[in-house]
């Protein structure tokens, strides 16, 4: 074997080297660099999540916290506890998730006087009244100038701010004014 055989032999060597060498740290980089994605992605870490806040709350709603944010930070985002909501129900120091839904309950109030009423079945003597905190859309749809529309607002209303404390309540619901609420004012208990 000559000596220029050699040189090409060493310098085809040496080149397939260099590229092995190349290659091999363009994979490493490019695992180093997923790797990295993924327990960044994993832990969350400088990533915000988005939340829904409903229920007992001043201020329902969908806010943007830093990862690492409790329940407490959303509730506190959403203006706070509302009257009636029941604090002890619920777990404060929960981490949130993004895409999660932070639903602070009510606290059953027994009213004096009234008796309980199990849902869809009306008071006694009460003749045919409709409980309102209680009654299913069919219910609320056998009301006077509640169709399936407005039966299905006064649940959505009472889902997201719990129980009426009063009967003239049910006119914070879109689509009832006082002409609504006066032709069935008189079919309806809490």
């Amino acid at each position: 074997m000559g000596i220029l055989q050699k040189k090409l032999l060493l310098i085809i060597g040496l080149a397939c080297g260099i590229l092995a060498y190349s290659f091999h740290g363009f994979w490493q980089k490019d695992s180093d660099e997923q790797t990295t994605a993924n327990t960044a992605a994993d832990q969350g870490t400088g990533s915000d999540v988005v939340v829904y806040v409903c229920g007992g709350v001043v201020k329902p709603g969908v806010y943007k916290l830093s990862y690492g944010s409790r329940v407490i930070d959303a509730v506190t985002m959403a203006g706070g506890f509302a009257p009636g909501a029941d604090v002890v129900k619920i777990n404060l120091a929960l981490q949130l998730k993004d895409e999660m839904q932070v639903n602070v309950p009510y606290r059953v109030v027994a009213v004096t006087g009234t008796p309980s009423v199990p849902p869809g079945v009306s008071a006694a003597g009460s003749g045919d009244r409709v409980n309102i905190n209680t009654a299913s859309p069919a219910e609320l749809d056998k009301l006077p100038g509640i169709g399936p529309a407005l039966a299905d607002r006064i649940i959505d209303y009472r889902t997201a701010n719990g129980p009426f404390q009063d009967l003239a309540d049910i006119k914070n619901v879109p689509g009832i004014g006082d002409s609504k609420y006066n032709q069935f004012k008189d079919k309806i208990v809490l």
